[in-house]
């Protein structure tokens, strides 16, 4: 276990022994912290709302809970896109990852066998899919990355809507 202490005002405090909704947790604001993940996921939930509507994607917003050991417990969007029997989820995995800011996967329901992931990294999304007939690759993480934009979102979604098994 990792200890760090804090120093505030003439206190030295283990965080460990903070308490978990303790603002200064881990030597990190997490009030701040906890603000700037729920911006960014608000802002690419929105994005990815607009650019699937206009692919003709029926889109709806729900919510889950993450627990992270700075921000402590809290509920973030997520998106549900839908065409025709093919459904999607864009979901937040992780605020931070080695090398990333957050982590949010897109998979095809109910199978999550066909994903794709987004990272953080320097305040831009990126896009991360094992296309057919590229090299595999060990994880998801090591597929060559694609700035998120319009074009990238749309050929990952058509390309999981053409993965997708028939509902029987």
């Amino acid at each position: 276990m990792e200890l760090s202490l804090k120093v505030v005002g003439q206190l030295r405090i283990e965080s460990s022994q903070m308490p978990e909704n303790s603002p200064l947790r881990n030597g990190i604001d997490s009030d701040q912290a906890k603000a700037e993940w729920l911006s960014h996921l608000n802002e690419l939930v929105s994005q990815v709302r607009s650019w699937s509507e206009e692919f003709d994607w029926t889109t709806r917003q729900v919510e889950k809970q993450l627990d992270d050991s700075v921000i402590g417990k809290h509920m973030v969007p997520c998106l549900v896109l839908q065409q025709n029997a093919v459904r999607i989820l864009l979901e937040p995995i992780a605020r931070s990852a080695p090398n990333a800011e957050g982590v949010v996967d897109l998979y095809l329901m109910p199978g999550w066998d066909d994903i794709a992931s987004l990272y953080l990294v320097d305040g831009q999304w990126q896009l991360h899919y094992m296309y057919p007939g590229e090299a595999t690759v060990p994880s998801i993480r090591d597929a060559e990355p694609q700035p998120l934009s319009k074009e990238t979102l749309n050929a990952v979604l058509s390309e999981m809507k053409q993965n997708a098994s028939p509902v029987v």
